[in-house]
Order: structure tokens, then C-alpha cells, then sequence
């Protein structure tokens, strides 16, 4: 919820003035070959809220997002040839600063070219 606002040229809208923050962190996966990938450490206690994945090529793979050992997608999201496909499905979401997240990529099939996976999280800015 923002604050309403009035400029000088006339106009009036919404101030967003929360501390929450929206951003996204991508792994590419040139060869798409199935394994595990560092995608990064969390800089500041975040939520994740979604996870999107886009393959090049082939005709199959699966993606799941692990928060240390453990699953962040409920079940594993299933690629799409030149498409993005999404979860927002997410459990084990919480991250404290310093967790480290990772990406696993399964069956690929068709000789993918290139996975590109993009976890989504929301934070409170300090």
C-alpha cells in the first residue's frame, strides 16, 4: 500500500514506500546436459515465488530447484521446446542470507541446445 501523492504538473498516483523487492537470478546451461548447477547465494533473507525454465532444441527435460538438499518446486517443472514454462507451486521457499541455491537438470532428450533456468524471489530491503 502506498501513499497518494500530488506532482506539481497536476498529476496524482500511488508511492510505493514498502521495502519489498522482486528479483530474478538465471543459470544457462550451454550443452542442456543433465546435472546439478550453482545458481547462486542468496544475498539477503528472500522468498523464492517462482520458477521459470526455456529450452532450446530437444525434445525434452525436467528442472528442480534445490535450497541446500532440498526441493523448492512441489513437483519437477517439465520444459517446453522454445518455450518458457513456469511453477509458482514452491515449498522449502525460505532463505536465510548465505543459503546457497542450486538448479538440476533431468532427462533431457533430442539433444536440447541450451537450458536457461530464472528463479524468482522476494526480499525485504534493508
Amino acid at each position: 500500500m502506498g501513499y497518494k501523492v500530488h506532482t506539481v504538473d497536476g498529476r496524482s498516483g500511488e508511492v510505493d514506500l514498502s521495502t519489498v523487492r522482486t528479483y530474478s537470478k538465471e543459470v544457462r546451461v550451454p550443452s542442456g546436459t543433465a546435472g546439478t548447477y550453482q545458481l547462486f547465494k542468496v544475498p539477503a533473507a528472500a522468498n523464492v515465488i517462482a520458477v521459470r525454465a526455456y529450452r532450446t532444441g530437444g525434445t525434452g527435460g525436467t528442472v528442480q530447484v534445490k535450497h541446500g538438499a532440498l526441493d523448492v518446486l512441489a513437483s519437477v517443472l517439465t520444459t517446453s521446446t522454445d518455450a518458457w514454462a513456469g511453477s509458482t507451486t514452491v515449498q522449502n521457499a525460505t532463505c536465510a542470507a548465505g543459503d546457497n541455491l542450486s538448479v538440476v537438470l533431468a532427462s533431457p532428450a533430442g539433444s536440447p541446445t541450451e537450458i536457461l533456468v530464472q528463479v524468482d524471489l522476494r526480499t525485504v530491503a534493508a
